[in-house]
């Protein structure tokens, strides 16, 4: 279990893509929302790890999948970077907010960005595949819940803490500079989905 809660924070906290838009959310639509996009990351997480732990060869034998994958997880990139810089880069009075506490909505998104990118899964793979080389157990049931029940309350000791204390620290020092942030995070945004364009092939 230990080793579950060291790898859920380490890769919670590490996940700059994500955490990039959880602050982007958190910035517009208040602290649940930004909960709810990180709850959503370590729910994809934690899919690809069971699957890890049951067996990955349907998924690496299929290696065309990914490219259908791959392209979904862009397109999703792409529209939350068009509606961050298009929508949520006006100032906090002006921007339309209809869907604000929409846990569901923004529960996807984080699922979404992180389960569509095949790369987020392979390193699961080889994280799974350096784990069972090392611990002997790690092929037994019992192992495996134990890891995702750590690995559960290591996420949630990162973003807890950063969407419900954090972000609203945060939002009061960049209220005046909201704009300027969320056109940041759109063009960086833009900048990921142009990488998995061109340098990852599957």
């Amino acid at each position: 279990m230990l080793l579950g809660l060291l790898a859920g924070f380490l890769a919670s906290s590490l996940g700059w893509q994500i955490n990039l838009i959880v602050i982007q959310r958190g910035l517009h639509r208040g602290r649940i929302a930004a909960f709810s996009v990180g709850c959503g990351a370590v729910v994809a997480d934690m899919v690809f790890l069971a699957i890890g732990f049951t067996g990955t060869r349907p998924l690496l034998n299929h290696p065309e999948w990914w490219g259908i994958i791959r392209w979904v997880g862009i397109t999703v990139l792409l529209v939350i970077a068009a509606r961050t810089f298009f929508i949520h880069s006006r100032s906090p009075r002006k921007a339309i907010e209809v869907t604000k506490r929409n846990p569901t909505k923004n529960f996807l998104v984080g699922f979404l960005v992180v389960a569509t990118n095949p790369a987020v899964f392979l390193m699961w793979v080889g994280i799974l595949s350096l784990i069972r080389a090392n611990f002997g157990q790690a092929g037994s049931i019992m192992f495996r819940d134990r890891f995702l029940s750590g690995f559960l309350f290591g996420a949630m000791a990162w973003f807890a803490p950063f969407t419900l204390i954090f972000l609203k620290k945060l939002r009061k020092w960049t209220e005046d500079n909201h704009p300027f942030i969320s056109k940041l995070s759109a063009v960086t945004l833009v900048l990921v989905a142009i990488f998995l364009m061109i340098c990852e092939r599957f």
